[in-house]
């Protein structure tokens, strides 16, 4: 296979906080590749590395010459007032940047360098790049070219910015979360292109089963450090239990010897020789394997709900539209206590309109909403929360409450209730824009 891009050596750090030390691995051709790693460990600032868009402490990425590589933003954005097909040009990549060259010389007197750039235009295919923009926009189930990128939902932008990176066929694709906000059509459809041809790829994403499907190779960043497997999702998990197993068996018997070594240091005095310096030295490397700690924490919170009576809500003859686009028409329905509802749908189809009117941030053109007296919406929004950056963690959870009941008389402190969604003493003084988008 031939190497398309070489990470040596490579190491990314916030201040004191250490993303990655020293990391080392290889892109090679047709490999598909699955980047894993826990939130806010370094799986974002690694691709916009590669990518070029942010810097690093040490280290070289080398790619092969030539090689076109594509860049799937986890959060794109493009300026408001373009129109779809226009954003399919705005971000300049090689094909879009020799269009440009080509238009420029075509209006130049004596067109310098005509020659070299229609060899050049050939070559990348630039002559159908708008059809084929067009083509692959619809097949993503974007078909009004002529609409404003401030008018799509979030779902349709990023169908937008994943076109805009298939447009090009790149040789190497780099996709960070290409399935959030796609529905399960277009889930499927991406699988199939990702699964056609010899098309090399290093992905993020937390769809497990969509990494099973489309990726061979699995890299984990963990403590700072990376480990490869050669196989898909399913076969990651089970050989890192195994390197768990004898991650924690080689710690275990280092703490064991390090307590015999560690009385041996107290009792020898400071003049030693050459065998006591070197029982000394390999003390030190032992202590570092005594003290590791292996942290594989998972979000686990009980808590017991509060009385809620038999009605949740009632949707009375609701109707919903946007121009010509209808959300809801004489929709009626009512949800009951202990019920579990699903919303599906096309992207712009109305799923978070739906939601907002169930939440009173929009009304409803007409009919009624009737929510049970005793319920209290929680609204977890397709952008997330907002916060004030500027803020400490602990600070953003002390401002909501102090203390959190769990019911049956249990409590927890803002501190306490964070370490249930791993945020350690440390890092709940972190600022928020600081912290990863997970």
């Amino acid at each position: 296979m031939s190497p398309y891009m070489q990470v040596d050596g490579l190491t990314k750090s916030f201040g004191d906080l250490v993303l990655f030390r020293k990391i080392s691995f290889g892109v090679a051709e047709g490999q598909r590749i699955g980047l894993i790693a826990k939130n806010g460990t370094g799986k974002t600032t690694l691709l916009n590395i590669i990518a070029g868009k942010e810097g690093y402490d040490e280290g070289s990425i080398v790619f092969r010459r030539d090689l076109r590589v594509g860049y799937l933003e986890q959060d794109p954005h493009y300026p408001e007032d373009l129109t779809v097909l226009e954003a399919c040009f705005y971000h300049g990549n090689s094909t879009v940047e020799l269009i440009k060259e080509y238009e420029s010389c075509m209006e130049t007197e004596g067109n310098p360098g005509l020659e070299e750039l229609l060899a050049r235009m050939e070559h990348e295919k630039a002559w159908d790049y708008e059809r084929k923009a067009k083509q692959i926009l619809s097949q993503l189930k974007i078909r009004d070219f002529s609409q404003q990128i401030k008018h799509l939902s979030g779902g349709q932008l990023k169908r937008v910015a994943l076109a805009n990176v298939l447009i090009t066929e790149p040789d190497f694709l780099i996709l960070d979360e290409p399935t959030n906000h796609l529905d399960l059509d277009m889930t499927e459809w991406l699988e199939g292109y990702l699964g056609r041809g010899n098309i090399s790829l290093l992905m993020v994403t937390h769809d497990r089963y969509f990494l099973d499907r489309v990726c061979s190779e699995i890299i984990e960043i963990d403590n700072q450090q990376v480990y490869s497997y050669k196989g898909n999702y399913s076969y990651y998990l089970e050989k890192r239990q195994e390197r768990i197993e004898a991650t924690n068996a080689e710690i275990a018997r280092a703490n064991n010897l390090y307590r015999t070594e560690l009385e041996w240091m107290r009792r020898m005095p400071q003049a030693r020789g050459h065998k006591a310096r070197y029982r000394e030295e390999a003390f030190y490397e032992l202590e570092k394997v005594a003290k590791q700690r292996f942290n594989d924490g998972n979000v686990k919170l009980d808590m017991k709900a509060s009385y809620i009576g038999s009605k949740i809500f009632e949707a009375d003859h609701l109707y919903k539209r946007f121009g010509d686009l209808k959300i809801l028409e004489d929709f009626s329905y009512i949800f009951a206590r202990y019920e579990k509802m699903g919303i599906v749908g096309n992207n712009g189809t109305g799923k978070s309109t739906f939601i907002k009117i169930l939440m009173g941030e929009q009304k409803p053109d007409s009919g009624t909403l009737d929510i049970g007296e005793t319920v209290r919406f929680g609204y977890y929004s397709q952008d997330g929360l907002k916060f004030d950056e500027q803020m400490k963690v602990i600070d953003v959870v002390q401002d909501i409450a102090e203390v959190i009941e769990l019911g049956n008389g249990k409590k927890l402190t803002a501190s306490q209730f964070l370490q249930h969604f791993l945020f350690t003493p440390e890092t709940q003084h972190s600022y928020v824009y600081k912290l990863s988008g997970g």
